[in-house]
Order: C-alpha cells, then structure tokens, then sequence
C-alpha cells in the first residue's frame, strides 16, 4: 500500500498562470515557482518548516511556497522501519568542524539532514521535551512568552500519544502522565513494544545506586530512569516523520500549499530593509530564479544553514560582510555566533555473561534477525520497533546526582572569564549574552532537579554518556559569495573547561552503574579506551580529547533569539532584527540548548510561531 500518495495534475505543474496557483501541483517545478506569487516562503522542509507551512495553509486563502535543498525520501524501510534505520543517504555531504583546539585538533564530520522532513527523517526517533527550567531559562533571557507554561498546550497540540498496553507498561516499568500528553495532534507517537531482557538488570542497577525512575520525562522534569517514548505509529509500527504528519497527511486537499525540493536558496532579497522573496537554485548546481513573498519569509534551514543563508543576504557580522564586498542589510553580530550541541563519549564494555537476545544478537545473529522480522511484519511484539543497535531506556542525572564535588565543580565555572570561552575577537553584544547565559545555566546546574547529561546501555557492548548543556559555544561563517559552499563550521567543543568536568563526573556515574551487582552479574568489564587502567581524571580527559563524538546531529542555537544587546538575532516573535518581513522557526533560534534531543521542542515551537504570525495578519 502507499501511504504516501501524492495527488499531482500534471497540467497544473505546466500551465499555471501568475495570479493562481495550480490545484494540487503540490511537489511543485521550478517553472511553476517562477509563474507564481505566495503569501509566504518558508525556507527549508524540516520539522519547523513543515509545522508552519500545514498550520498556515489551514486558511485556504494563504499560500504558501516550502522550499527544500533535499529530495524526498523514497519510502525505504531504511526511513521507516526503526530495525532497518539508515540515516546516510539523506545526510548533507561535506560539511565538519574546523579542527578542535581542546580535542587535539580533530575535525570531526557533523550530521545534519537533506532531505523532506529534515531531522525527523533521519533521527533515532526519540520523543522528549525541554523541561520547565529550559524554557523558563529562555523566558528569564528577555523571551516574554517562551517559559514552560506558554509551551506545554504547543507541546500537547503538537502530538498524538499511543498508550501501550497495560500489561506490557507495567512489565517494562513504562509510566506517563496522561494529563500532559497531547491526543489529537499530527504527529503519530508511542513506545517501542519490546526490550532487550538485559535492559532489566541496567534498570535495577540504576535503582540500586539510587537513581529513582522518572515518572513522565515530558511532564518538565525527566530526570530518573525512564522508558523514552518514540515517533512510532502505533497502527503501522513506522517512523511518523514531519513530512507525513505535516505534508501527507493534508497534502491531497491543500492547493494552496506547494513545496519545491532540490533546490537551495541562495540569498534573501530586500526591498530596503522589507523581505520581499528569495533567490533559489539547484542544490546540484544551475541557474538561478527568484519568487516573492507578499507578506513574510520565513527561514527555517536549521543551525548550520539559516546563519549562512542570512549572512550571504547582508544579515550578519559587518567586519564579515565587508570582507566579502556584501552590503549590509542588518548589521547583527550574533548571526553564526552561540553554536552549540550535545556532545557524547562512548565507553564500551565487554561481558562474560551478558543475557541473549541484545542489540548485538539483532545485528549479528541472522536467524534471530529473521524471527524478529516476521513478527514485525505480523504486528506482534518485536524489536524491529527499535532503532537498530539501540535500547529504550535512558538515565538522566542533575549534576548532584553524577557528582558530591558539585560545589568545587560550580565554583571553579563561576570563577572563570566568559571572555575566554568564546573567540578572542568577539563582539561586545555577543560576549554579554554568553554571560547572562552562562548565569542561568549556572543557576540551573545548581539546582537538582534540573538535569545535566545522561547515561545509555544498549545492551551490548555500547555505553555512553551524553552531555546536555554545554558551557562551550561555536561559530559559523560563510567565506565564500557562493551558496552551495559548504559554511565554515567550528563548534570549538570543550573550549569552556567546565564542560570536560561535567563530561568525567557523568563517566564516572555510568562507571558505578555498570559495577552494581546488577550489571556485574553480566560480567561487565571496562573495555579500550576507557579500560580499567584509566583512572585520574587526567588520564579520562585524555581519551576524551580524543575520541569525544562532538556531535550528536543536534546543532542548534546559532541564530538566538534574545536582546539585541545581547547578540540576539531575532525578538520572541522571531521576527529578525533590522528589518521586516522575515522571521526564523527553526533551531537555530533556541538560545540555550535544551535538556533533552530537540525533536519535540522544535514541533512545539512550530506549532506556536505559526499561531503567532497567524495572529498578526488575522489568518484563521
């Protein structure tokens, strides 16, 4: 069956005249783009961007033009099916860090998406929000309107949960909290319908050093041991990514919604400082064409991509700018400046007695590969529900709860120089919003109910630890006039050494949680690099130099909105200073990451920005 019909008449694609556009010619050309006028431009087909354009296209009075520099997908179980995940084909080529100065000068390759749905295609599909420190932190940043309590119906809108049957909740220690989960949104989520039996003792094990479970990880605090609900649709048992719950499933009646992939947009265009369209071409290269806007554009490229594309339009760093002979619309020093993402270290394990099945009898066993997909394929329990070589718990910690030399820990970061976290060359905007953020994260760090990183067992021989709000801060810039060129990217992680602390003290807990009788009763043994010989901490941060994986494919925050006497780049109506007519919905407009991966607060926050512009032109 194809569950992603599009309904296209092919005499709408050629024949469309300026002044209306054609009925359902939905995956739209080149061509028809040039012949057509749009109320809007959404800029990139991601999360944010589909999110937008759906709510907005409700009114069959607006119209609304989505460009994309990806394709679509092509349906593979490699997209849908969680045991069959492969991310690879729709990962945008060519794009790495400068070399990292704090990890021995190593230029790791960063993962963002191409393709129709952006991250959502591609992700491990799991499902939790920013908690209520996150957002109220925003809020405290000068974003009146963004605390926890303005996002939580955004979140509930967003979503349609799934309860898994009773019998296997209480079996698998899976709780939520009804009263925060949304029922009647788009997007299709529930839980995994099987477990590794080894995820068990890493449960009991957590209980045993203390770490108690989390009774809802979206209900704005999610710190414990918890179940992490996942994009699945219950009925199909397939990932529900942004292009299905906000472009299949209204496509068919919305003649007013059009979405043009493959191509790039190369630059904004102005009438004065008033967004009026962009300039757009192939993403393989070619010619290119212009269409226009007759009441916003609205970027929504991602972290790595909205900087550069706002950059090449003259919305930037002037002494950038200059350099290259761009002239300047806006001059905002905070454009590219606060990159950040959730950086892990991966500490491997082997065992003498580990229980089978696990993550690794999926992948390496293929009888037991083979039953697992008949059952999936029956709609039975099975752990092609999964994201393949993964689990489905999560222990998420506040820095109290990793560490009992916190206070050292804080002390030190509240007495080191915000300056010398950032770029020696940093502008004086940019430098004050790092402080006041740095004080809030501060703040939240100190408080322990707020969390810090999270420890992960996939039942095999990988364990990690991720940590969630780092203290260092990146750039991006273009240096080049050309739109296809890759940005320059330095995430300069671990600049800050605040965070190799957090990183050991988080390392050092999943080091007591894999020696709990529990998981030694597996025969759980410290395996290179972080075999039972590394001890001090010099020697820990010594492999993290090394072999920290920078990115987690959650690159956000590089576009803030906050203050412009901060650095920021937008106000809380994500409207862009300097100018008008163009406003920023993707993630680079968080201006803190969040505690959690970004998927749900960036459909949240997608869901508000489109009741915002909504309000302003009185769209219904």
């Amino acid at each position: 069956m194809d569950k992603r019909s599009i309904f296209l008449l092919l005499w709408g694609l050629l024949f469309c005249e300026a002044r209306s556009l054609p009925r359902y010619s939905n995956r739209i050309s080149p061509r028809s783009v040039n012949a057509s006028n749009y109320d809007f431009i959404i800029v990139g087909g991601g999360v944010s961007g589909l999110t937008v354009a759906d709510r907005l296209t409700e009114d069959p009075s607006i119209t609304v033009l989505v460009i994309e520099a990806g394709p679509f997908d092509n349906e593979q179980d490699g997209v849908l099916v969680p045991g069959e995940w492969n991310p690879f084909p729709y990962v945008w080529p060519g794009l790495a860090t400068e070399p990292l100065t704090a990890l021995n000068n190593r230029a790791p390759a960063i993962i963002t998406a191409r393709v129709t749905g952006g991250g959502s295609t591609i992700n491990a599909m799991n499902w939790v929000r920013g908690t209520i420190a996150d957002f109220n932190g925003w809020e405290t940043l000068g974003n009146s309107g963004w605390g926890w309590d303005d996002m939580l119906p955004y979140f509930i809108k967003s979503e349609n949960f799934t309860e898994p049957d009773p019998s296997f909740a209480a079996e698998a220690n899976i709780t939520w909290i009804d009263s925060v989960r949304g029922h009647e949104g788009p997007l299709q989520y529930t839980y995994s319908d099987y477990f590794y039996p080894g995820e068990a003792n890493w449960w009991d094990a957590g209980e045993s050093i203390g770490i108690k479970p989390a009774p809802d990880p979206n209900s704005g605090v999610n710190l414990g041991l918890y179940w992490v609900p996942t994009v699945l649709n219950a009925t199909n048992q397939t990932r529900c990514d942004a292009r299905i719950a906000h472009y299949d499933r209204v496509i068919a009646t919305r003649p007013n919604y059009h979405l043009l992939v493959d191509h790039t947009v190369s630059k904004i265009l102005f009438d004065g400082t008033q967004a009026v369209g962009v300039q757009y071409l192939p993403t393989a290269g070619g010619n290119t064409s212009t269409v226009y806007a007759s009441k916003e554009v609205v970027l929504a490229a991602g972290a790595l991509h909205t900087p550069q594309i706002l950059q090449l339009s003259g919305v930037g760093p002037k002494p950038l700018l200059d350099s290259l002979e761009i002239p300047v619309i806006s001059e905002l020093p905070g454009v590219g400046s606060n990159l950040q993402d959730q950086a892990a270290l991966e500490a491997p394990y082997n065992f003498t007695n580990n229980i089978i099945p696990n993550a690794d009898t999926f992948e390496t066993n293929a009888t037991y590969n083979a039953e697992q997909l008949a059952l999936y394929n029956a709609h039975q329990s099975s752990a092609y529900t999964i994201i393949v070589g993964l689990s489905t718990t999560f222990a998420t910690l506040s820095l109290q709860d990793i560490t009992t030399s916190n206070s050292t820990l804080l002390s030190t970061a509240q007495a080191h120089d915000p300056a010398l976290s950032l770029r020696p060359d940093v502008d004086p905007t940019v430098l004050a919003g790092y402080t006041a953020q740095r004080k809030i994260l501060l703040s939240e760090f100190q408080n322990p109910n707020n969390s810090v990183g999270t420890l992960f067992w996939n039942t095999a021989e990988a364990a990690q630890v991720f940590s969630l709000r780092p203290f260092s801060r990146g750039n991006l810039t273009i240096n080049s006039t050309d739109p296809l060129a890759a940005p320059v990217i330095d995430y300069r992680t671990a600049t800050d050494p605040s965070d190799f602390a957090v990183i050991i003290a988080l390392f050092r807990k999943l080091r007591q949680m894999m020696a709990a009788p529990e998981m030694a009763a597996l025969g759980a043994v410290p395996a290179d690099p972080l075999g039972v010989e590394v001890q001090s901490d010099e020697d820990i941060e010594a492999v993290i130099r090394e072999t920290l994986v920078v990115s987690a494919g959650h690159s956000c925050c590089s576009a803030p909105m906050q203050p412009l006497e901060l650095g920021g780049v937008i106000d809380s109506e994500h409207k862009v200073y300097g100018v008008t007519g163009l406003r920023i919905a993707d993630i680079s407009y968080f201006p803190i990451m969040v505690s959690a991966g970004p998927t749900a607060s960036v459909y949240a926050s997608g869901e508000k920005l489109a009741d915002i512009i909504k309000e302003a032109y009185g769209i219904s």
